[in-house]
């Protein structure tokens, strides 16, 4: 038979909480001779070519993900992690020698950020920082309904330039031209080929549009000429 004393009874509690930057925790204890109330912080540093970034917790081997202007995006490989405002986050467990696939959700991104990619795969050594760069795009989200002079729609998968020759968008579905630009008047050259006939040019002006500033794409009609 036991007995059990309630007479001196004690009291627990703990947690943690995890940002962006570092990884706080606490506890209180109290019983009828003592209390105590304890805090910590944990985390990591890392030092690279562009600063110094903290981390939330510290593995033995990470890897410093760069996805420029894509602040918000959520790290899928660990809980509560964000890229920063200057485009960075550290991944703070990854597998050493085995590929490890590091991926970013952009619903939390600005609407006038577009990640290239979403997904990539990195076979760290054991203890190493690895890096992982994400392309990105900034500007506006633009689609153009445009068909030629003569009314024909434009090839799928026409390839479409700027005034420097940059490739910055192509032809969708439907004869529809979508880019991600900073410009809200520009003029645009298709080509779909080599020839003289297989291309054309397009003036768009999205001025008006963009007086709404929540507007997350702009579409618009022009004629490729």
């Amino acid at each position: 038979m036991s007995h059990q004393d309630y007479s001196n009874p004690s009291f627990n509690v703990n947690g943690r909480y995890r940002t962006n930057y570092t990884t706080v925790g606490g506890s209180y204890s109290v019983a009828d001779s003592y209390q105590q109330a304890m805090v910590s912080l944990t985390g990591s540093i890392v030092a690279h070519s562009e600063g110094v970034l903290f981390g939330p917790e510290q593995g033995q081997t990470m890897v410093l993900v760069h996805a420029p202007e894509a602040a918000g995006a959520k790290v899928n490989n660990a809980v509560g992690l964000s890229v920063n405002k200057a485009g960075y986050a550290v991944v703070p467990y990854v597998t050493p020698y085995r590929l490890n696939d590091i991926t970013l959700d952009p619903q939390e991104m600005s609407s006038q950020v577009e990640l290239e990619e979403t997904s990539q795969r990195i076979a760290p050594f054991a203890g190493a920082i690895a890096k992982v760069d994400f392309a990105t795009k900034t500007g506006y989200a633009v689609y153009i309904t445009s068909k030629t002079a003569d009314g024909n729609s434009l090839p799928f998968a026409a390839q479409v330039f700027n005034q420097k020759d940059e490739a910055v968008g192509i032809v969708a579905q439907g004869s529809m031209i979508y880019l991600r630009t900073p410009l809200a008047q520009d003029r645009l050259y298709v080509k779909w080929g080599d020839e003289s006939n297989e291309s054309c040019s397009v003036e768009y002006n999205i001025s008006n549009q963009l007086q709404n500033k929540q507007q997350s794409m702009v579409m618009t009609e022009a004629v490729c000429k």
